[in-house]
């Protein structure tokens, strides 16, 4: 793949980037198997329980990928949403070019949080690379989402029905177990007890969502014995619900463990859905004001994946971070990775360029005379996000970062917002899937 990174001179310098987070396998073409992927990176909040996001996405075709259409769904936000304010810009990014640039977090919309992610084509021997034609379909009109009829979920992949069972690799073994159990786990790794109801049920369905999505797609090469795995790099976070219970939340066990057992009962056999097709309901822990469109993040147009409005994201711990290095300890960072990045000489000059999204994450960046991806630059560093401000001084580099997470689809502290202030789970789905609805699952 080729590398890439960037920005000026200075004493002071200043870069503001933002990115994205999981993998996804698009349908080839020609003799060869082609895959676009795109990786993730996932931590955990702990003082919420909550994961940064969710793991890798197969878009398995040939050809067409049925994504759905475009339109927005769900209530209106308030007009806390937005983020007042603008940046004058850094007129040493030469990505600004008459100082027009965007400061971290702040500008008159405001700007999404990003996460890890690694772009890369990979295909066959002689087989040409296609991420598939986006069809598109209607567009789904705001207010709560009702339940469309029975979706059949089964085609090509592992044939999971409502109350169906799952494969899951934990612990170095594959366990066989219901689905709603597996949701269950994975709300429980995933988002904080203490959070809105509303909120949690939000959860649970884009948890369904996602695992029954992986199980269609088909068994990878990471776990070609389970649908899904407990790798948050790969999948989702996941817990066995006793364990967490005993080792997680002392004597709020049996409380907390109602919590989740009812959400997950409240929205049982329900997934997010785009033309009758489970959706890829990726999530995130906070963005910073807006979320990303995967077009901007990967590349790709999902129509139900576009950037949205989403407040609330600073009641995470870890939206706001600062990661501050040596210039050694930098290079032997940057030099694991891109051993072919020139990081000689005055280190204000190790910047040049940087590209951003149109939220203002950093596509790509120059460092060292080498192209970086802002969002592999999250990764090798072990960033919150992606979006963020660099400052070098006499002695050291550091990374001021805005959000935690990818910032593509569901914002687990936006969702915590929205149902504060009065939203439904279907319209939190609804919101931040644009033009999806929300649908049973075949029997």
């Amino acid at each position: 793949m080729k590398k890439m990174l960037g920005t000026g001179a200075l004493l002071l310098l200043i870069i503001y980037l933002l990115p994205v987070g999981y993998r996804v396998y698009a349908g080839g073409s020609g003799t060869g198997d082609a895959k676009d992927m795109l990786s993730v990176h996932a931590e955990m909040d702990e003082s919420s329980g909550n994961g940064e996001e969710n793991g890798n996405v197969n878009v398995n075709g040939n050809g067409a990928v049925a994504v759905g259409g475009s339109g927005t769904a769900g209530g209106a936000l308030p007009a806390s949403g937005q983020v007042s304010g603008s940046d004058t810009g850094n007129p040493y990014d030469n990505i600004n070019n008459a100082g027009t640039g965007v400061q971290a977090g702040a500008s008159g919309t405001g700007w999404g949080a990003g996460g890890t992610s690694s772009v890369w084509s990979t295909a066959g021997t002689t087989g040409s690379v296609r991420t598939g034609s986006v069809q598109s379909g209607g567009a789904q009109g705001g207010g709560s989402a009702g339940l469309a009829a029975g979706v059949d979920i089964n085609s090509e992949g592992r044939e999971v029905a409502a109350g169906g069972e799952i494969a899951v690799l934990t612990g170095g073994e594959v366990r066989t177990m219901p689905l709603e159990t597996y949701v269950e786990g994975v709300v429980a790794a995933e988002i904080s007890p203490d959070f809105p109801e509303e909120a949690i049920r939000a959860q649970a369905v884009a948890a369904r969502t996602y695992a029954v999505y992986k199980a269609k797609a088909g068994r990878p090469m990471q776990h070609r014995d389970a649908d899904v795995c407990d790798d948050y790099t790969h999948c989702a976070a996941y817990i066995d619900l006793a364990a967490a219970a005993s080792g997680r939340w002392g004597e709020d066990a049996g409380t907390n463990t109602g919590i989740i057992r009812k959400a997950v009962q409240d929205t049982a056999g329900e997934i997010v859905t785009k033309d009758r097709e489970p959706i890829v309901a990726v999530f995130h822990a906070a963005s910073a004001a807006r979320t990303e469109s995967a077009k901007d993040i990967w590349g790709t147009d999902i129509p139900y994946l576009q950037s949205v409005a989403s407040p609330g994201g600073s009641a995470c711990s870890k939206y706001e971070g600062t990661v501050r290095m040596t210039f050694d300890e930098f290079r032997a960072k940057i030099r694991e990775s891109y051993p072919e990045a020139d990081l000689s000489g005055d280190p204000k000059r190790w910047f040049s360029a940087s590209t951003r999204s149109g939220a203002g994450s950093v596509i790509v960046c120059t460092m060292g005379g080498v192209q970086v991806r802002g969002t592999d630059l999250r990764t090798v560093l072990g960033l919150n996000s992606a979006n963020f401000s660099l400052t070098i001084d006499e002695n050291s580099i550091s990374f001021h970062t805005v959000g935690y997470g990818h910032g593509v689809g569901l914002s687990q502290y936006g969702a915590k917002y929205l149902a504060e202030q009065g939203s439904t789970y279907q319209d939190i789905l609804t919101h931040y899937y644009t033009g999806t609805e929300i649908a049973k699952m075949s029997a």
